[in-house]
């Protein structure tokens, strides 16, 4: 790579000038350590540690983060209306606990409580961080914090997921109890970062929130984006959940690829995220983007699929060119969508806007589980291009939406 290509890649990574938002960023990092650790081994943890079959695992994970996520838009709204500092840090003492629990699942309905309570911490934090966002970034440069957040995930996510191959290769119940413990401390620490921020001033004052305050539910722009956006996020728990499966059960790769080609995909992202969606100025740009990673991802799974037969060479190259790719479209993927959530909600209700695409990413969350491991494990080859097409298609609808919504807002 050329000097100044190397320049600018390193004025993209560097932390912000804000102190508020270099706090915002270390919890972060913090907290995806935690994220990647269970990511890449949770679903295996389940099945390996604590005794459930694929199935009871993919159900109880559904069936509790069916009952939990809804709990977002809720939530949200309470840090529009009441500040969002405090609003995350309760929601990650909710989320430590639900870790925690973890340890204590041996049957299918232990582990639906646990779902739940975490798909309550989970949607919370979520919601309520994106409604710091709002606060935190500078006028007209909140893309450029978003991005830099995303790469900064990425960053925590690759540590995690280095933790998770070694677990996966000890394979034992006290590394898995270690993973677990690792994952819990995480939320407490991020906690603990965000706890060192000054309040955040609400962004609805009492009166605005009484008169007007579900406005997210009359906006049928962002209803379309929530649904749209939620179903290409697929594309998340294909790379997760389906794959290390695959190559578990269905590939000839070691066990331990299951974790290191997650690596591969969180360094990827973090290193490309910044320079990658450059391009993005706006909306229409950032539509853009989110429409072209459909294909990319059409590409990548086919690979995926290819990886079930070769002989162990052929398998490790076809998984690392696939998570190339599939990088590649999840950094467009994701940066489109993170500025058009942004872009098309209303200012002073980013914790309620906020809530409701992630109430909508949380039921694909929920459901992901059955739905990615049905198609891509079950199904087989079939399955991973019936998936890549559904995925492309919605990525192709939020564009329309952004088109849209365009048209018939008024120019400022």
């Amino acid at each position: 790579m050329p000097i100044d290509q190397l320049t600018k890649l390193r004025d993209d990574l560097r932390s912000p000038q804000d102190p508020r938002q270099r706090l915002m960023a270390l919890s972060t990092l913090v907290n995806t350590v935690g994220m990647g650790l269970f990511l890449s081994a949770g679903t295996i943890f389940l099945i390996r540690s604590a005794g459930l079959s694929p199935a009871t695992a993919g159900v109880g994970l559904t069936a509790g983060s069916l009952i939990g996520f809804g709990a977002g838009v809720f939530i949200g709204d309470q840090a529009d209306r009441r500040g969002s500092r405090e609003v995350v840090i309760a929601s990650m003492f909710v989320e430590a606990a639900a870790s925690l629990g973890l340890l204590l699942v041996r049957d299918l309905w232990t582990l639906i409580l646990v779902a739940a309570v975490a798909a309550i911490g989970r949607a919370g934090s979520g919601s309520a961080r994106g409604a710091m966002i709002g606060v935190l970034a500078e006028p007209g440069k909140g893309a450029a914090l978003r991005t830099y957040l995303r790469a900064v995930t990425n960053a925590g996510l690759a540590v995690g997921m280095l933790g998770a191959a070694a677990v996966l290769t000890i394979d034992t119940r006290p590394a898995y109890t270690a993973m677990v413990l690792t994952d819990t401390a995480t939320f407490l620490v991020a906690a603990a970062v965000l706890a060192r921020l000054p309040h955040l001033a609400p962004t609805r004052t009492a009166a605005a929130a009484v008169q007007r305050r579900w406005l997210v539910l009359r906006d049928r722009h962002y209803l379309g984006l929530t649904a749209a956006s939620s179903v290409a996020s697929l594309q998340y728990w294909v790379l997760v959940q389906a794959l290390p499966v695959w190559i578990v059960l269905r590939t000839a790769a070691p066990r331990s690829m299951a974790a290191l080609v997650l690596v591969v995909a969180a360094v990827t992202v973090a290193v490309t995220q910044v320079p990658a969606t450059r391009s993005i100025d706006g909306p229409r740009t950032a539509a853009r983007l989110l429409a072209r990673s459909g294909p990319l991802f059409l590409a990548s799974w086919i690979l995926m699929a290819m990886a079930s037969g070769p002989p162990v060479w052929a398998t490790v190259a076809l998984l690392l060119i696939a998570v190339l790719v599939h990088s590649l479209a999840e950094v467009w993927q994701a940066a489109g969508t993170f500025e058009l959530s942004f872009a098309l909600a209303r200012p002073e209700a980013q914790g309620q806007y906020q809530g409701m695409i992630g109430l909508g990413h949380g039921f694909v969350e929920a459901v992901a589980p059955a739905v990615v491991i049905t198609l891509c494990v079950d199904v087989g080859k079939p399955g991973w291009v019936v998936l890549a097409l559904i995925v492309t298609l919605a990525g192709f609808l939020c564009a329309y939406i952004e088109r849209s919504w365009t048209a018939q807002t008024p120019k400022a």
